[in-house]
């Protein structure tokens, strides 16, 4: 106890002897901060028009007949229980979707091809070009009347496959294989 009264003391002189507030202190208003709203994430998906515009440009270029192609964001939505607020949307990455009209779905060599050109084209629009920070995924989809080949992939996997040297239908073998 002997030693609890004097630390008592000190402390009781010392919050005695501090400056009052100026009176600029004690009128000023607290920083306002937004209150916390608890998000409710969903995944969801973002048409990117300009970009895909540009997609579908250098495929022309690329002399890429009978192609469509378009791009979107995929991420996640934070949804909050303000009404008045907007839901916010953050890009992982951008997904690329082509449909090809092919004369025949039993042409892998041509279809192998077209996917190799493609894939070319879609070099062009690398991770830091395009929303979110990783690599998307390339879909494809070759028709021909009312048959449909889809082919699915991360764009990485498609260079890869290109930088292992395969072509044609080698390289449509692989992407299926996805």
């Amino acid at each position: 106890m002997r030693k609890i009264l004097p630390l008592l003391l000190t402390v009781l002189l010392v919050t005695c002897n501090l400056p009052a507030p100026s009176p600029e202190q004690a009128t000023a208003a607290p920083a306002t901060e937004a209150p916390y709203q608890p998000c409710s994430y969903q995944w969801a998906t973002q048409p990117l028009p300009e970009v895909s515009a540009k997609v579908q440009s250098a495929m022309q270029a690329a002399g890429l007949e009978n192609v469509t192609a378009t791009a979107e964001a995929y991420g996640e939505t934070c949804s909050t229980s303000l009404a008045a607020q907007t839901p916010t949307f953050a890009a992982m990455e951008t997904d690329f979707r082509v449909t090809v009209e092919v004369a025949s779905l039993s042409d892998r060599e041509e279809m192998g091809n077209l996917a190799e050109k493609i894939l070319v084209v879609l070099d062009g629009f690398p991770v830091g070009t395009t929303p979110g920070p990783q690599p998307g995924y390339v879909g494809i989809s070759f028709t021909a009347d009312a048959d449909q080949l889809n082919l699915w992939f991360l764009a990485s996997d498609g260079r890869a496959a290109r930088d292992r040297g395969l072509r044609g239908a080698a390289l449509l073998e692989e992407l299926l294989n996805k």
